[in-house]
């Protein structure tokens, strides 16, 4: 004890030294809880359970309040009858604050006559006790009720869900539990164990850092290859012209450029190379064979596992306040972005043509021709290089493509792009609030906390990217409505823990978030609202409060950040096969093409398989993939995910396509007109023939004369040389008759819808 009272031999003895030993002891003790276990308000006990229709029992319990505790002994019976709800819900708060009180009375003798000894009795308190008492509070009945203000002075214990016949759900409140000493050492054990574990792959990421980083220096940059590529055609070119010529030109036959497509007898398919056209095919969006499966989220058309909603990112305490609407009332347009899209194609067709790495000159628009749907418009055109992270355009940047016999993968390793937008026009104020996001991961819930609400306006709550630190507007990856009705209000309180704040829980359709980026939550809206602010965890949220004035966001509070937590999904499975509805044709089908939004992040796996011979197979290149020369007419389908329980990968089926086809043995190619400056008597054409094998194959090249075209010339030389890497490079003479007007006519035919090849480039020149 801080202070004690000294006795002493033959000392007289008073009363009031006996009560201060007890006060004495009193404020020590309420010091050792004040300074060591909670300073401010807290309980423990008073578990709450339903003991009656409209009757619940608070369990004996202890109240901490400033260092002081009070207590109860005994069960306690509360009866909501008098707070039911008329017509719908209604929210009830069970709290408690403390008093002292006097009690235990009895009859004691007090001395009136020191002299004669006589005593009077009187009936007194012999008991001074903290007593906690308990109460409630009634919120505003309604379909959803909201939980009701509670005042500073009091405590939270528990929430009561009511309805018009009783007690329908009973909320313990965690928030001003007072922790147990006993479960925070298991839990700093657990942590300690955990650190244990991981320590030795923590502890050496400086070194593997500073490694890669030494390793990535000795690469070249995307921009590098581009330049690089540019200047090996330039190159290119100078090689294969002649030396003087009327007409000189090339076709990597990436695009249909150059392709007279609307030629009557043009049957071809133009693709990475002159290819054989559709015999038939069938075109639909993938969907849920099961759409009831317990094991998957499936939000607006777009699935992942399962999964729950873990806190992150935590900005805890309270500084103050802001009103929402002391900011200018703004009309913005935002313009959301789309995920990204992945494309499979798989099947005999699908051989390697090396003109894919023209890709890389940036001529072409990958993601343009790679990435649209049939009939779909694209707001860009092509030749707009990609955005880069860092903000740089690099001409296909963000496009990665594999390509091996019989599989062919595109992805676009930015998550979220700009190719497809839709916009919006929002009205409100605007405030926003920026974070450094540490991890890869899908952002699922936004918790927001409001102090004070108005009786009217939904709060719209936008993800977005940032630009020069603030938020942009023009990137917009998730937009969700809060309606005013689901806005949980509680009392400012300044006491740690914020016992009377309510948090806002919003889940949003998963949003993945990029490890090491900046993004920002926004809040518009056209209410009198006031969203609590904190100056605590600054360093976890590397990020500013905003607001908007005039449609330029500006900071608004350097000290201060929104308070607000942030929910990432937690998956139950790190491996999930999710079957789809068949894919079918009429006449079998021999090639696959699946196009559809979707996230793979690193470490984790997108496989699509198809059952054949009652054997799930992943398509894939070479012989490991499914064996469709049978031509099944039916083919089940399935997506297979894999990942980690922090990080999955999520597939679209809105947005999707996928095309069942089986090729002709045939294919017709007509080239563009080509008018000449002045009259030529030699053309010579050159061909590469990739996989081509004459015992199997037929290609002729001629061409397309006279008015309208309708002439044919045969060549008049046909020479054939075999590269090192098996192309058939085919040189074609033509001795003409003075010809200004002339198309390439390439025919083509093979054995076997199964045995393909393909004309990977065209070098064609006009010499006078």
């Amino acid at each position: 004890m801080e202070r004690t009272v000294i006795y002493r031999d033959r000392q007289e003895l008073q009363s009031a030294d006996l009560n201060n030993m007890q006060d004495f002891g009193r404020a020590s003790m309420d010091h050792i809880v004040r300074d060591a276990l909670e300073a401010g308000k807290a309980y423990s006990g008073f578990s709450a359970t339903k003991t009656a229709a409209t009757e619940l029992t608070l369990s004996a319990g202890r109240l901490y309040a400033g260092g002081a505790v009070y207590a109860r002994g005994e069960d306690i019976i509360v009866d909501l009858f008098n707070v039911l709800p008329l017509v719908t819900r209604k929210r009830v708060a069970i709290v408690s604050f403390g008093q002292e009180v006097e009690t235990d009375i009895q009859p004691r003798d007090f001395l009136i006559d020191a002299q004669t000894g006589t005593t009077e009795p009187q009936s007194v308190a012999m008991e001074s006790l903290r007593r906690a008492e308990i109460s409630t509070v009634a919120g505003t009945e309604g379909p959803d009720p909201s939980y009701p203000a509670t005042d500073a002075n009091v405590t939270v214990i528990a929430y009561v869900l009511l309805d018009t016949s009783g007690v329908v759900a009973i909320e313990q409140w965690q928030a001003t539990q007072l922790p147990n000493l006993r479960n925070i050492a298991n839990r700093t054990i657990a942590l300690e164990n955990w650190r244990g574990q991981i320590s030795g792959q923590v502890d050496t990421l400086r070194t593997d850092l500073s490694a890669l980083a030494d390793r990535l220096a000795g690469y070249a940059t995307k921009a590098e290859i581009v330049e690089l590529t540019e200047q090996l055609d330039e190159l290119r070119t100078e090689v294969y012209a002649p030396g003087a010529y009327i007409y000189y030109g090339t076709n990597h036959f990436l695009t249909a450029e150059g392709s007279n497509i609307d030629h009557l007898s043009f049957d071809a398919v133009v693709e990475e190379g002159i290819r054989f056209p559709r015999a038939g095919a069938e075109t639909s969006e993938l969907a849920l064979l099961n759409p009831n499966n317990v094991y998957i989220a499936n939000s607006s058309g777009f699935v992942l596992p399962k999964y729950a909603h873990g806190v992150r990112l935590d900005l805890t305490g309270y500084a103050s306040e802001t009103r929402l609407a002391q900011y200018t009332f703004e009309t913005t347009e935002i313009r959301q972005l789309t995920r990204a899209r992945t494309r499979r194609r798989y099947g005999n067709s699908m051989v390697v043509c090396t003109n894919s790495r023209w890709w890389r000159q940036g001529t072409y628009d990958l993601a343009g021709n790679v990435f649209r749907r049939d009939g779909e418009t694209w707001e860009v055109t092509n030749g707009l290089p990609d955005r880069m992270p860092n903000g740089a355009r690099v001409p296909n940047g963000n496009v990665h493509w594999i390509r091996v016999r019989r599989f062919w993968i595109d992805t676009y390793e930015e998550q979220y792009w700009d190719r497809v937008t839709t916009t919006a026009t929002i009205n409100g104020q605007q405030v926003a609030q920026t974070f450094l996001n540490s991890q890869d991961g899908w952002l699922s819930q936004v918790g927001l906390y409001f102090s004070r609400k108005a009786a009217a306006g939904d709060v719209t709550v936008l993800v977005t990217e940032t630009a020069f630190g603030m938020p942009d507007l023009s990137r917009v990856i998730s937009r969700t409505t809060l309606p005013v009705l689901d806005i949980q209000v509680g009392a400012i309180s300044t006491e740690v823990g914020l016992p009377s704040l309510v948090e806002t829980k919003l889940p949003i359709t998963p949003t993945f978030l990029t490890a090491g980026r900046r993004y920002a939550i926004v809040l518009v809206t056209t209410g009198d609202h006031y969203v609590a602010m904190t100056n605590i965890d600054n360093g976890v949220v590397q990020g500013t409060f905003f607001v908007s004035t005039d449609g330029a966001f500006f900071a608004g509070n350097l000290v201060d950040d929104m308070k607000m937590r942030l929910y990432f999904a937690r998956f139950e499975r790190t491996r999930l096969s999710v079957e789809l509805k068949a894919l079918q044709l009429a006449g079998g089908i021999l090639d696959l093409d699946v196009l559809h939004p979707g996230v793979t992040p690193p470490a984790c796996r997108t496989d699509i398989e198809v059952q054949v011979n009652g054997a799930w197979v992943a398509l894939d290149g070479d012989t490991s993939g499914p064996d469709l020369s049978g031509l099944p007419a039916i083919l089940p389908l399935r997506v297979t995910l894999t990942g980690t329980t922090d990080l999955m990968p999520g597939f679209g089926l809105t947005g999707s396509q996928a095309v069942a086809t089986r090729p002709k043995t045939a294919f017709t190619w007509v080239s563009e007109a080509r008018t000449l400056g002045s009259p030529t008597t030699s053309v010579k054409v050159v061909t590469d023939l990739q996989h081509f094998e004459e015992a199997n194959h037929d290609c002729t090249i001629t061409l397309l004369t006279g008015a309208g075209l309708t002439g044919t010339e045969a060549a008049d030389v046909v020479e054939d040389v075999v590269l090192a890497d098996g192309t058939v490079r085919r040189t074609s003479i033509f001795n003409v008759t003075s010809v200004s007007t002339y198309a390439v006519k390439i025919v083509g035919s093979t054995v076997s819808a199964a045995l393909p090849f393909l004309v990977s480039e065209l070098i064609e020149y006009a010499q006078s």
